[in-house]
């Protein structure tokens, strides 16, 4: 019977996954015009435009005012091969030209990213940083990038390139390479194959347990910023995009749990639950709780997480950052609420062993359904 509702959890999980990809993907429709101007954030640059007409074969647009009065041209390419993808996928994004040939302003235009992660970004001044610019000065700026939003922001520079030099002809270089450095990805590899052996000989690893978590936190949350998360999922279900390091997190949680009925990915890679188990080391007094209590905790999470999903479907919540502690460790970006958790937490693990994990995370809960004991990884 229990093997029974472990498969029926499986499938129940697929069949979730491939509803929400469904409803939330948003496939490229096939046109003849591939670029589709996203007007809402033409206007964003140019506040009084009325009409944009497309000139000429590249994606150039002359925008002019009610009256008819030329404004200037915006730009709006599509990514091609070279171009960089943003955390939550392929993005486009809006330039404006002024009639005197200097930008006018950058804009997001049709993207994946989190609402509130961008605006965010905006509050830095980024968008900002082209402004006033010729193109030749413009291809030539050394725009910096956000910390805390490298895999943004290269895109988003990315694009301005790629727009401005199919606007001039110019050879202007587009950030051709994966933002995310070789170090970091053979670091954390090499994390993620130390985690699977010590999933698997765990009285063998014993005495590195501390320095493993230290690594977690450390490498895979605060530079590489790679833990899942909810809005992550949300993303990657829209754009059909995942970068190559969180593909192979995902791929290892989902495979390792599946085929071993264990929860891989909270117990030996997750950095939020990592940190909280270090913060638990602390010899301070823990709080325990009744079985009858934990017990009612498991049900509360499922239906936390049915919520989450169902919220998520409906597309009620742009953002779920703010509702979880994962963004904080890209603190520059993170939103305010999303840091609040995350300290909230992390001082109540002192007290109470991994209590985001255990009688929250919506995240942990999904990839627990794949295990034998639904909650294992509390």
């Amino acid at each position: 019977m229990k093997k029974f509702f472990r498969i029926f959890r499986i499938l129940a999980v697929m069949v979730a996954f491939a509803g929400a990809f469904f409803v939330l993907h948003k496939p490229a429709e096939p046109q003849t015009d591939d670029c589709s101007l996203d007007k809402e954030a033409a206007k964003q640059i140019f506040k009084t435009a009325e009409t944009f007409e497309k000139t000429g074969s590249e994606c150039v647009f002359n925008v002019s005012d009610a009256s008819g009065k030329m404004l200037g041209r915006v730009l709006y390419a599509k990514p091609d091969e070279t171009s960089i993808a943003g955390f939550g996928g392929n993005l486009r994004v809006v330039v404006g030209i002024l009639p005197d040939g200097k930008i006018a302003g950058i804009e997001l235009g049709e993207n994946y990213e989190s609402v509130g992660f961008i605006e965010r970004v905006r509050e830095t001044g980024f968008f900002e940083k082209w402004n006033g610019l010729t193109i030749e000065e413009a291809a030539k700026a050394d725009v910096d990038t956000v910390s805390g939003a490298t895999m943004s922001t290269t895109a988003i520079k990315s694009m301005v390139a790629l727009n401005l030099s199919k606007y001039s002809g110019m050879k202007i270089a587009t950030n051709q390479q994966d933002s995310t450095p070789l170090w970091l990805k053979i670091a954390v590899f090499l994390i993620l194959a130390y985690s699977l052996f010590a999933f698997f000989f765990p009285q063998k690893t014993a005495k590195f347990r501390t320095l493993h978590l230290a690594v977690l936190a450390v490498i895979i949350g605060f530079v590489s910023g790679s833990a899942l998360s909810m809005e992550s999922f949300k993303n990657w279900l829209i754009s059909g995009n995942i970068a190559l390091v969180p593909a192979v997190i995902l791929a290892l949680a989902m495979i390792i749990t599946i085929i071993f009925g264990r929860n891989f990915y909270c117990n030996f890679v997750c950095p939020f639950g990592a940190m909280q188990e270090l913060l638990g080391r602390i010899p301070l007094p823990k709080k325990n709780f009744p079985p009858k209590f934990i017990k009612g905790v498991s049900v509360f999470k499922v239906v936390l997480l049915i919520v989450i999903y169902v919220l998520m479907i409906l597309k009620v919540v742009e953002d779920f950052t703010v509702f979880e502690p994962f963004s904080a460790f890209k603190f520059e970006a993170a939103a305010l609420p999303s840091l609040a958790i995350a300290a909230l937490f992390l001082i109540i693990s002192l007290f109470v062993n991994r209590p985001w994990c255990r009688f929250f995370c919506p995240t942990g809960t999904l990839l627990s359904m794949s295990a034998k004991k639904n909650g294992e990884e509390i």
